[in-house]
This record gives structure tokens, sequence and C-alpha cells, in this order.
């Protein structure tokens, strides 16, 4: 038995104990579908800064693309789910075609300061001048403009539950995937050193851009989720101050590895969820948290859960004579 649950990937198992968790807590399937759409949104960024070593304090902005974008199409254009959350990976794409050229030529707190610039600028287009479709603060309401897909009815929570899961599933097989890659190995060899890797003749500038392309697409991937899940958005989606979230998040999960942005945004959601229903300055107690992981737990919620493991599997094994 326990060789055949070593067979099996990682991901499955993962998705497996989320189902079993919607069942044992019924009343909580929404907060479970916000951490499978978090979760999804925390990958794009780890991808940055867990691999790469980039800083972005404009990941709102990327969500927020993805967000309006399925969410433009869906108040004003058409009614299916499905081709919004197209839309919207597109709209990622164009945006990192655009933006990622001029964008990965920088370094350290300039590449962290233009996405911040760009976050606030693009909260500013879409409260602002982009009023007249965006309809500014007041947001976009279309749940009742969306029609049933052909295999699900996104409008209803349960039937979204399981969508939301078929996309973590195969978002975390492709992650699985790029972890174990010669295409991860260069991100991380980036992060270490770049001119060594220009020196090997690797293009760095083309391995970075892909880097940010797939940071751009699983952030609006994300941002489409949310948008389809609550048939609702509003600029508050994009603000420049919920920025340092993501980064949290990522930081209490473990960077740089497949299953930390799950387990940091379990960690992270959990922790706000709890908290807020006592105070309402939940920031406070996460700030905490968040100091004693970067002191004491610097690989974070899984890297410290690998490590017990490991260390298990170190003292039941039998010493060679």
């Amino acid at each position: 038995m326990m060789k055949l649950l070593k067979r099996i990937p990682g991901p499955f198992v993962l998705v497996f104990l989320i189902i079993v968790a919607r069942y044992l807590f019924p009343n909580k399937m929404t907060f479970i579908v916000e951490i499978i759409t978090f979760s999804i949104y925390l990958i794009g960024n780890d991808i940055l800064y867990g691999y790469m070593g980039m800083v972005s304090f404009g990941q709102p902005f990327y969500l927020g693309v993805g967000a309006y974008a399925a969410a433009l199409y869906l108040a004003h254009i058409g009614h299916d789910p499905l081709v919004a959350m197209g839309l919207a990976l597109v709209a990622g794409l164009l945006i990192a075609a655009l933006l990622g050229p001029a964008y990965i030529r920088l370094r350290g707190d300039y590449f962290a300061l233009i996405n911040a610039a760009t976050c606030a600028i693009g909260l500013f287009l879409v409260e602002k001048p982009l009023m007249w479709i965006t309809r500014g603060d007041d947001g976009l309401w279309y749940r009742s403009r969306m029609h049933e897909t052909w295999f699900f009815d996104l409008r209803q929570p349960a039937q979204f539950f399981w969508f939301a899961v078929i996309i973590l599933t195969i978002v975390l097989l492709l992650y699985r995937w790029l972890d174990r890659s010669v295409l991860g190995a260069s991100f991380r060899a980036i992060k270490v050193n770049e001119g060594k890797m220009k020196f090997l003749g690797y293009d760095t500038f083309g391995i970075r851009w892909i880097g940010y392309t797939l940071s751009c697409l699983l952030s609006a991937l994300g941002g489409s989720m949310y948008a389809i899940n609550f048939g609702f958005v509003n600029p508050s989606i994009s603000e420049p101050a919920r920025a340092a979230e993501v980064l949290v998040a990522t930081l209490l999960g473990g960077a740089g590895t497949v299953y930390g942005a799950f387990f940091g945004t379990a960690a992270f959601l959990g922790i706000k969820d709890l908290v807020s229903a006592y105070i309402t300055r939940w920031e406070f107690p996460v700030g905490v948290i968040t100091i004693l992981v970067c002191f004491f737990f610097s690989k974070g919620v899984w890297g410290f859960l690998s490590e017990i493991f490991g260390r298990k599997k170190k003292d039941v094994s039998i010493p060679s004579v």
C-alpha cells in the first residue's frame, strides 16, 4: 500500500485532500475555492520570486488584467465563462509581450518598483479613464448574464468547486513538470548566478522573459477564476496595497517549491480568516508570524513539513552493517 501511495504524483494527493476537506467542512466550500484560486495566483509569483529571485510589487495588476478581461467580456459582450477565461489568458499573454522586453531588463529594486508603478497606473485606469466600461468603483456585475457551459454550470458554487479542482490539478501537474525540467533548472541558475549562465551560452534574456510570461498567464488565470466565481469585479482587486499579500504568502509556504504556494495560501488565508473574526486589523498577527517564519523557518511551511517527514524516514531506516 505504501509503495502504491509513493507512486501517486503529489498533485493528485493534494487534490484528494482538498476534496476530502470539502466534504468534512461543507460550510467552508467557498473558503476552499478561494484557497484554490489564490494558489494559482501565488504559483505565478513563485516563478518570479522563488525560482528567478525577482521581487515584484505589481502582481495585483496582472491579477486585475485577467479579472477585468473576463469581466468586461461577460458584462458587455458575451455569456460563456470559458470564453471569458480564454480572453483573460490572451490578455495576460499580451501584457507579457508588451511589458516583458522592457521590464525584465531591470534588476532588483528597479524591477520591483516599476511593477509597483504599473500596479498604481492600472488602478487609476480602471477607476477614472476607463470608467465608461469598468464602471469605476461601482464595479461590474454580470452573474445574471453568464450562461451554463456544456459540462458545468459555473454559476453554481458546488459545480465551480469541481471546475476549480480540475484547473488546479492541471496547473500543479504542469508546475511539477516545470520544477523538474531544464527550464526550471535554468530559472534557478539565473537566480544563483546569471553571469555564469551567459558565459555558458544561455539566452538569459529569453529565459527571464519566459518566466515573466508564465507569471502573467497564471496571474491572469487566477484573476479570471475570481471574476467568474464571484460574478463581480471592482478596482480593489488590483490595489497596490495588496502586493504584499502575495509575497507574504509565498514566504509562508516556502519559495521555489512545487507545493509551497498551496500551503502558503492555506496558511495566509487561514490565519486571516481566523483572526479577522476577533480583531479588525488581521495584518498584525500575520506580520508577526511572517517575521517568525523568516527567522526560524526560512523554508516555509512546506519546507518545514518536508524536513519533519525526511527525519522520520531516516529514523526508521535500518543502518547497514
